[in-house]
């Protein structure tokens, strides 16, 4: 199901009000925001979906720990409203070690961190991991998935495989689930552990099986660890699955080129960020933002 309209107000500081594309390009420089607003939308869908409280769960895991560490990233969020076609989703910050997620007003999730539970020492300190207790599941319309630049951490190479295996059954891939030498379940491809296969290979087949297996798919700096020949696969197979909302960053300008030779204006459009506000344009008008964007190569 396609998002029309979204309004951020306060997630990690983002204020944004916009209308939504089938395939959307959020492009602006370091610190605008960009991940953020991929963050926004998927924390919103995630409990809007029909992915199971493990996976909930695991890619919450997964969202933090892309940030960096799950501390840092969960002491940054603070009371924020994320509007997604008049279904709001608030965060609320109930102390430093906790947060409640309402929809509609209604509480539905409680999120806690707190020292000394499930912690384990690490040479840089304790390791700490979020108790998250669903209360309930309400307004059940999205299947998103998040694949950020940490896409092979966390255990996530595996949950999207598995969310399109079960959604799926006739999925044709080389991968496959195998236990290894020390009993974990791990991605293997080819009958090989899935990490040995190339970090870019990795992730432009965890894209196939992402457009597969979702209705929103959340990309951040869609190029990393991709060669220019790969992104320009992923574009195509992005305009190919109509049914599919895609919204991606990028940091770099050949991507964004590369995309106005695949998509066109009807399906498509840019959403540039920036420290002190925000517009959108349509793909073909990109020499036209109102600031040359030097880091891009618009000048």
């Amino acid at each position: 199901m396609n998002i029309s309209e979204v309004n951020v107000e306060g997630f990690r500081g983002l204020k944004i009000a916009t209308r939504l594309k089938r395939i959307n390009i959020v492009v602006g420089e370091n610190g605008s925001g960009k991940t953020s607003f991929l963050e926004s939308i998927f924390m919103s869908t995630l409990f809007q979906s029909d992915i199971n409280d493990n996976d909930i769960y695991t890619f919450l895991i997964y969202i933090l720990n892309s940030r960096g560490d799950i501390l840092s990233a969960f002491s940054t969020l603070s009371d924020s409203k994320v509007r997604l076609d008049g279904v709001i989703t608030q965060f609320k910050k109930i102390d430093p070690y906790s947060i409640d997620v309402e929809i509609n007003n209604e509480k539905v999730v409680e999120i806690r961190v707190k020292s000394g539970i499930l912690t384990t020492e690490t040479l840089s300190g304790p390791l700490f991991l979020p108790i998250v207790r669903i209360i309930k599941r309400v307004n059940i319309k999205y299947s998103p998935l998040y694949i950020s630049t940490f896409f092979d951490s966390s255990g996530n190479p595996e949950r999207i495989y598995s969310i399109a295996k079960r959604k799926n059954r006739k999925i044709e891939s080389n991968f496959e689930i195998l236990q290894d030498e020390y009993g974990q379940f791990k991605l293997y491809y080819d009958r090989l552990p899935a990490y040995v296969m190339g970090r870019g290979l990795l992730k432009r087949e965890l894209i196939k099986l992402a457009l597969m297996s979702s209705d929103i798919l959340l990309i951040d700096e869609i190029e990393d660890s991709l060669h220019p020949d790969l992104v320009m696969e992923v574009l195509n197979d992005i305009k190919n699955e109509k049914g599919v909302q895609v919204i991606f960053t990028t940091h770099v300008n050949e991507v964004v080129k590369m995309a106005g030779k695949v998509l066109d204006d009807s399906e498509a459009q840019v959403i540039y960020l920036s420290k002190v506000g925000y517009k959108t344009y349509k793909l073909s008008e990109i020499s036209e933002f109102e600031k040359p964007l030097s880091w891009l190569g618009y000048v």
